[in-house]
C-alpha cells in the first residue's frame, strides 16, 4: 500500500484505502503510512488531484503548487526525485550532445594564438600543480581523431568555444583576423559537419585576451562592448554560413564572481571586493547584448539562434518557514536571477538593487530594451544543489557574498559527494529546470548546455600517481589505437539519474529541447589543474592516447534510442529530496 517515487515521477503500486496523510522515506523510495494527521497540521492531507495524477501516470505539473501548499510548514523532505520505472523516451527533436571549451582542450599556444588572462593567471601558479592550458588535450592537432571518437558515440551536437585570442591575438579587430585562427576553426566545423554533427559555438568561455585585460577588461565598459561586438561580428561573418547555434557568453556569474570577487579565476582581481564584480557583470550583460543585437541586425539571414549560458545550481529552502523561503529566493536571484532577469524580465532583481544601491549598475532605457529578449533560447548549466536558510543574525559589511544575506551553502551529510566535493543532488537539476520554465517562460525553450561530474574510480587516482601524468605534452605524431576498457560507473549513475531528471521536467511541462554532457573529454579543470577529471573519455596527458570510458558508451546508447531505462531502486542517491 504504497507509491514509490524516484526521478520526479511517481509509479502507483497499490494505494490505500483512506487517503494518506504522511509521508516516510524508507532507504531509496517512499512509502505512504496511513497515521492520522496532527492537529496542528490540518493542511498536510495530499490533495486527491495529486494522488489521481500517480495512479493515471498523468504529469505532476498541476499540482505542483497544490503539493507544495500541502505540506506549508513541514520539512519537505517527502517529495523525491528520481524516475518511473521503464524506458523515458525524449521528444524526437531534443538535441543530445557533449561539450568542451577552447582553453581546456585545444593547446597550441604558441601556434598563432595571443594570450589570454588564463594563461597570466595560470603561469603565475593559480593553478594547482604548476597546470596551465599551453597544451591540455592538444585538440588543436587532433580534432579529426577526436571527432572520429565523437561519431562512433553517436554525438548529434558539439559545443565548443572559440579563443578570442586565436582569432584576434591582441584582442580587438584593429587589425585583420589571423589567418592560423581562421583555417583551425573553418576546418574544425567542416569536419562536424562531414560527420553529421551539429556546431554549438560559444564566443566566450574566459578566455579573454590579456592584451584587453591590460586595457581594463571587464571593468572597462566602452573599450570591452565594442571589442567584444566585432570580435562577434568576425565570428558571425566567417562562420556563420555554418554554424546556426550561438552562445554569447559562459557563465557570466564565474567571470564576475570568480574572476573579479574572489580571485580563485583568471584574472584574479580581488580589489574594491564591493562593486567590481557587480561591474563586470554589468559589461558582461551588455557585451552579450551588443552581439545578439549585431547577429539580428546583419546576419539575420543566416537563420540561426543566439543564446547565452547561465550558471546556477538550485537553492531549496531548508524548511517551510517563511524566512527560509525568503532565504531560498533571494539566493536564486542573487545568482542565476542576477543575470536572468535583466534578459527575460527587464532589469536586475528587486532584492538585489535595494540590497546594493548605487554599487549595482543601473541600465539606461536604451540599454534594458536592447537586453530584453536577447536571448532565442535559454542555456543552463547546472551540477548540483545546496539548501537556503535564514542567518540568525545579519551579516556584517558590503560585498557580493554580504549583500545575498543568506545562507546558501546547506547540505544533507548523506548526500553523496563529487570529486570536487560538490553534493550530487540530481532533483536539484529537475527543480532548476522548473524554476526557469515558471519564471522566464524562455522563448525558443532551455537547452541544458552543461551537466556533468568529476567521478573516477580508484584506478584513475592510481594512474594520476605517476611521475608527471598530469603535466601533459604534445601529441607526439604516432597515431594510436583507441582502447575503450575504461570504467567509471559513478559517471553513468550520475548521467542516468540526471537525464531522468531533466525527463521528469519536460513531462511537468517545462520546455526542455537539449542537453550537452559536460566533459568529452578530460582537460584543464581551471585552477584545479588536470586532477579533476570530467569526460567520458579519458586522456593521457603523457601521450594524449584517448580511452572511451564506459559513460561514453551510456550516453551513446542514450543517443542512439533517444532516450534511457530509468534507475533502478538500487541506484537512487541517498539523502534528503524534495
Amino acid at each position: 500500500m504504497f507509491c514509490t517515487f524516484w526521478g520526479g515521477h511517481a509509479e502507483l503500486m497499490e494505494l490505500p484505502r483512506t487517503l494518506p496523510s504522511r509521508w516516510q522515506r524508507i532507504g531509496p523510495v517512499l512509502t505512504v503510512t496511513g497515521r492520522e494527521p496532527r492537529k496542528s497540521a490540518p493542511n498536510t492531507a495530499i490533495p486527491l488531484a495529486f494522488l489521481a495524477a500517480v495512479a493515471t501516470k498523468a504529469p505532476l505539473a498541476p499540482s505542483r503548487g497544490a503539493l507544495r501548499r500541502a505540506l506549508r510548514g513541514r520539512r519537505r523532505s517527502c517529495v523525491v526525485p528520481a524516475a518511473r520505472t521503464g524506458f523515458l523516451a525524449f521528444p524526437e527533436s531534443f538535441v543530445f550532445g557533449v561539450a568542451t571549451s577552447a582553453y581546456q582542450i585545444e593547446g597550441a599556444a604558441a601556434e598563432g594564438r595571443g594570450p589570454s588572462i588564463w594563461d597570466t593567471f595560470s603561469t603565475a601558479g593559480h593553478a594547482k600543480d604548476g597546470a596551465t592550458g599551453e597544451v591540455a588535450c592538444d585538440h588543436y592537432h587532433l580534432f579529426k581523431e577526436d571527432i572520429r571518437l565523437m561519431s562512433s558515440l553517436k554525438v548529434k551536437a558539439y559545443r565548443f568555444s572559440i579563443s578570442w585570442s586565436r582569432l584576434l591575438p591582441n584582442g580587438d579587430a584593429a587589425e585583420p583576423p589571423s589567418e592560423e585562427g581562421l583555417r583551425f576553426y573553418s576546418e574544425l566545423l567542416d569536419a562536424l559537419l562531414q560527420a553529421g554533427i551539429e556546431p554549438w559555438v560559444t564566443l566566450y568561455h574566459w578566455d579573454l585576451p590579456e592584451a584587453l585585460h591590460a586595457k581594463g577588461g571587464w571593468l572597462s565598459k566602452e573599450m570591452i562592448v565594442k571589442a567584444f561586438g566585432d570580435y562577434a561580428r568576425i565570428c558571425f561573418h566567417h562562420f556563420g554560413d555554418r554554424v546556426k547555434y550561438w552562445i554569447t557568453l559562459n557563465e557570466p556569474w564565474c567571470s564576475a564572481v570568480l574572476g573579479y570577487n574572489t580571485g580563485d579565476h583568471a584574472p584574479g582581481y580581488t580589489e574594491e571586493t564591493d562593486t567590481a564584480c557587480y561591474v563586470a557583470g554589468h559589461h558582461l550583460l551588455l557585451a552579450h547584448a551588443e552581439a545578439a543585437q549585431i547577429y539580428r541586425e546583419e546576419f539575420a539571414q543566416q537563420g540561426g539562434e543566439v543564446g547565452i549560458s547561465l550558471n546556477a545550481d538550485w537553492r531549496q529552502a531548508d524548511s517551510e518557514r517563511e524566512e527560509d523561503l525568503e532565504a531560498a529566493r533571494r539566493a536564486m536571484e542573487f545568482s542565476l536571477g542576477w543575470f536572468a532577469e535583466p534578459i527575460y524580465l527587464g532589469d536586475y532583481p528587486k532584492c538585489m538593487r535595494e540590497s546594493c544601491g548605487d554599487r549595482l549598475p543601473s541600465f539606461s532605457a536604451s540599454e534594458k530594451k536592447k537586453l530584453f529578449q536577447s536571448s532565442d533560447f535559454f542555456g543552463l548549466n547546472s551540477y548540483s544543489g545546496n539548501m537556503a536558510k535564514a542567518p540568525p543574525r545579519p551579516f556584517e559589511g558590503t560585498g557580493y557574498w554580504e549583500d545575498i544575506g543568506v545562507e546558501w551553502w546547506h547540505t544533507d551529510h548523506q548526500w553523496a559527494r563529487t570529486d570536487m566535493d560538490w553534493p550530487v543532488v540530481p532533483w536539484s537539476l529537475r527543480e532548476i529546470l522548473l524554476y526557469v520554465q515558471d519564471r522566464y517562460k524562455p522563448m525558443g525553450g532551455i537547452i541544458v548546455t552543461e551537466n556533468g561530474c568529476a567521478c573516477e574510480p580508484d584506478i584513475s587516482a592510481e594512474l594520476d600517481e605517476r611521475p608527471g601524468a598530469l603535466l601533459p605534452r604534445p601529441w607526439d605524431g604516432v597515431r594510436r589505437a583507441t582502447s575503450s576498457d575504461f570504467e567509471d560507473p559513478e559517471r553513468v549513475r550520475f548521467f542516468r539519474a540526471h537525464l531522468s531528471a531533466v525527463h521528469a521536467a519536460i513531462e511537468r511541462k517545462a520546455q526542455v529541447k537539449g542537453y550537452f554532457a559536460w566533459s568529452f573529454l578530460d582537460n584543464f579543470e581551471w585552477a584545479e589543474g588536470y586532477g579533476k577529471r570530467f569526460g567520458i573519455v579519458r586522456v593521457d596527458f603523457q601521450t594524449q592516447e584517448r580511452t572511451i570510458k564506459s559513460s561514453g558508451h551510456f550516453l551513446a546508447r542514450v543517443f542512439e534510442a533517444n532516450g534511457l531505462e530509468a534507475p533502478a531502486k538500487e541506484e537512487q542517491y541517498p539523502g534528503r529530496t524534495f
